[in-house]
């Protein structure tokens, strides 16, 4: 094929096969698979990461044709880089070898929907604004608000379990998951869990799959909970002198009887009556509507006993752009140097940390609530690559001494070779290579890119 001409030369430091192999897998492919289930050279560009394009790409239309190229991948020792739209494509270590990407973009559809049971099941390949589309007919949504909002698949989603603020009430795709269909390296399908919330029988081997980045199988079926849609909802948006009060007043309203949807943190907020960018309390609310006025009222009250230097509630199309603000916080454009930085935290040292970071950045988000910091770090190519290698990892050791963890979202290929976007697991590797070797003997799914290099 013509793109693989163009292949640039990291391709090749980081296992690439050569040219006469990737004819030959190009052949084999077209054998096995629908000739527009093969990806053009557009295609495959688009699903570069860490500066490395895949050799070949598929985008199978059935299941029946994913087994097959999976199959065929396993036989010839392929490594499998399963994905949807793409979005998450930039977490991980540095590549061992990056022979094949699987897409499912076209296992898109609503295979069962019970709105009377707040449950539906789909393929993994369906957007997260697709099935948010379907559901709002029957005033219903998935309460789950990750990065890349627009674009993210349903099995991304779940595979890295991926969430946003609205994990402080809903909780994360662990919590709203109940069954999963998944296909192993063999190309068979495997279930777990159920349809029905008070599925309680066996082991919960749903876990396992959630949060594995692929590393296990190929997600091709999830089983989702349900909410509600809020007949009312409105954030309210409390400006501080400093991180440290924002915090400490963020705290009191998620631990307080009001009950919040989010409690986020932004070290600097402007919108249309907020010019002055200051530590920024965003606090949003859903619900029946006398419910969140009580909310408001009860909140502000709290913010101006804890000096709060104003109070603005936001409502209708102004609240969705600051929703998304902070939905998107963690989305991160794959042609620029940014790095995304994620730290997980008690939320008792959140104050802390958030204070300690500014030395390296000034744009934070934190998920109060949960003890969640985000830190962006822009225009690397401004920064020394190994005096920022040496403060992150100078932070990590902070973060394991607090009990948390760090964790490089996303970052330039030259910053990678450098530090490992997980840290360390001393206590729990062996047991994650076990599974590992027992789910995906040949090492063939997302080779080297998990923790430790798994």
């Amino acid at each position: 094929m013509n793109s693989l001409v163009v292949l640039n030369l990291a391709n090749f430091i980081y296992g690439k096969c050569d040219m006469a192999s990737i004819e030959k897998i190009d052949s084999k492919l077209r054998e096995i698979i629908r000739h527009d289930s093969l990806m053009t050279e557009e295609d495959i560009s688009s699903y570069s990461y860490d500066g490395i394009t895949p050799d070949e790409g598929v985008i199978p239309s059935s299941i029946q044709e994913l087994q097959r190229i999976v199959r065929y991948a396993t036989e010839n020792k392929l490594s499998i880089i399963p994905t949807g739209s793409g979005t998450k494509l930039g977490i991980g270590n540095l590549a061992e070898k990056t022979d094949l990407v699987v897409s499912t973009n076209r296992l898109n559809k609503v295979l069962e929907y019970e709105p009377a049971d707040l449950t539906v099941t789909v393929e993994a390949g369906i957007r997260l604004t697709d099935l948010q589309t379907v559901l709002s007919e029957h005033n219903q949504f998935l309460p789950l608000d990750p990065p890349y909002g627009d674009r993210c698949t349903i099995g991304g989603i779940v595979s890295s379990n991926s969430s946003g603020p609205l994990r402080h009430q809903y909780g994360t795709a662990r919590n709203l998951v109940l069954g999963l269909k998944v296909m192993n390296p063999t190309g068979t399908v495997v279930k777990s869990g159920g349809k029905v919330v008070k599925n309680v029988a066996g082991y919960d081997i749903n876990k396992l799959y959630i949060g594995a980045f692929g590393t296990l199988g190929i997600i091709t079926e999830v089983t989702l909970k349900l909410a509600p849609l809020p007949t009312k909802s409105a954030v309210m948006i409390s400006q501080f002198e400093n991180i440290q009060d924002a915090i400490t007043s963020g705290l009191m309203v998620a631990s307080s009887q009001i009950q919040p949807l989010y409690v986020n943190l932004c070290s600097r907020f402007t919108c249309q009556d907020i010019t002055d960018s200051k530590p920024t309390l965003l606090i949003g609310f859903g619900g029946d509507p006398e419910a969140v006025s009580w909310q408001l009222d009860s909140t502000q009250t709290l913010m101006e006993q804890n000096s709060s230097l104003g109070v603005h509630t936001i409502d209708g199309e102004s609240q969705t752009d600051v929703q998304k603000l902070i939905q998107e916080f963690a989305a991160v454009n794959p042609n620029s140097d940014t790095v995304l930085v994620k730290l997980n935290l008690k939320r008792t040292d959140i104050a802390e940390f958030a204070v300690k970071v500014l030395d390296i950045t000034d744009d934070i988000m934190v998920i109060v609530s949960n003890g969640v910091l985000y830190l962006r770090i822009n225009k690397i190519s401004g920064y020394d690559v190994d005096s920022l290698s040496q403060t992150l990892n100078q932070l990590r050791e902070d973060v394991v001494e607090a009990h948390g963890n760090l964790i490089i979202e996303d970052a330039p290929p030259e910053l990678k070779q450098q530090i490992d976007v997980w840290g360390s697991i001393d206590r729990t590797i062996l047991l994650m290579k076990q599974i590992k070797a027992k789910f995906d003997g040949g090492n063939i799914l997302n080779p080297g890119r998990f923790v430790s290099a798994i």
